[in-house]
C-alpha cells in the first residue's frame, strides 16, 4: 500500500470512526471482491479451506491453510494465484472445520503410526482412543507431551499428502470452468 493510499485511509477512519471505517473498509475491500469471484476461485479456496482446516493439530490449522495458500500459489501464473477474497474465504472455512478436524485427527495419527510401523518393522503403539480428545481439552499440554510422537506423525502424514490433495485442488479448479451456470 501506497504512504499517500495510508495516509488517505487514516484520515477517513478519523472522520468516520473506527467501527463504521471498519464495516466500510470491510465492504470494499472483502465483502465486494468476494462477490466478484469466479466459480474456480471460490472453488479453490474453499477447498483449500478445507484441506488446511483438518491438519492434525486443532489449534494450529490457521498457519496450515496459509502455508497452503503459499504452496498453491506458488508456481501458478498470476491470474491463478490467491488474492485477499480467496484468502479470506479459505480462512473462514478453515476455522469452520473445526468438528471434522477433531474427528479426523485420530485417523491421521493412526495413519502415521502404521506407515512408521510398516517403514520401520516396528510396533509403536500410540493408543489413540476417543479418550483422548477429552484428554486434549481438560490438559493440553500434558496430553501432547504424552501423545507427542503420534501428533508428529499425524503431521507427517498431512504433509506427504498435501502436494497430492493440492494438485487435485488445482485440477478440480480447472474442471469447475467447466461446470453449466454461473462463471
Amino acid at each position: 500500500m501506497l504512504p499517500q493510499a495510508v495516509v488517505r485511509e487514516l484520515r477517513a477512519m478519523q472522520r468516520l470512526g473506527l467501527r463504521p471505517w471498519l464495516l466500510e473498509w470491510g465492504k470494499e475491500n472483502l465483502v465486494r471482491p468476494a462477490r466478484d469471484m469466479t466459480r474456480r476461485q471460490l472453488v479453490v479456496s474453499a477447498s483449500v479451506g478445507i484441506w488446511g482446516g483438518i491438519f492434525p493439530i486443532p489449534p494450529c490449522t490457521m498457519p496450515a491453510t496459509l502455508f497452503c495458500i503459499m504452496f498453491y500459489s506458488a508456481g501458478v501464473p498470476r491470474l491463478q494465484r490467491f488474492n485477499v477474497p480467496m484468502a479470506s474465504v479459505a480462512v473462514v472455512i478453515n476455522e469452520l472445520m473445526l468438528p471434522l478436524d477433531l474427528l479426523m485427527m485420530p485417523g491421521f495419527m493412526l495413519l502415521g503410526q502404521t506407515a512408521y510401523n510398516k517403514l520401520t518393522d516396528s510396533e509403536l503403539d500410540c493408543h489413540v482412543s476417543s479418550q483422548l480428545l477429552e484428554d486434549l481439552q481438560e490438559q493440553p499440554a500434558e496430553t501432547f507431551k504424552r501423545f507427542s510422537t503420534g501428533f508428529g506423525l499425524g503431521i507427517l502424514v498431512w504433509a506427504a499428502a498435501a502436494p497430492l490433495v493440492l494438485g487435485q485442488i488445482r485440477v478440480l479448479g480447472a474442471l469447475s470452468k467447466f461446470a453449466p451456470g454461473g462463471r
